[in-house]
């Protein structure tokens, strides 16, 4: 098993990864919100997702596909205006402002 350190640099290599890849290459045409579109976030989340913020505006930072790859385009980072970020909200909690 790798210690903490060597696991959060890992992480850390992985995210960098992705944010260069959101930077380099064009959204996934199945995205229905675009990068630095506004969003309100659904009131109700579910129990699943009772933790996350909910009833708040946020922008789109961008999808789990545009990132690391694959075909979850429905699955989004975002950003609070308090410069925080959280993801994978899902495109039916999601409605465009």
């Amino acid at each position: 098993m790798q210690d903490y350190k060597t696991r959060k640099l890992q992480a850390n290599a992985i995210y960098q990864s992705g944010l260069k890849r959101v930077d380099e290459t064009p959204e996934p045409e199945n995205q229905k919100f675009n990068r630095g579109q506004r969003v309100k976030i659904a009131d109700d989340l579910g129990s699943a997702m009772s933790y996350f913020r909910s009833g708040v505006e946020a922008t789109v930072r961008y999808t789990y596909a545009h990132a690391y790859g694959g075909d979850d385009a429905k699955s989004y980072s975002l950003s609070f205006d308090d410069g925080r970020s959280c993801a994978w909200y899902k495109e039916w909690q999601l409605t465009a402002i």
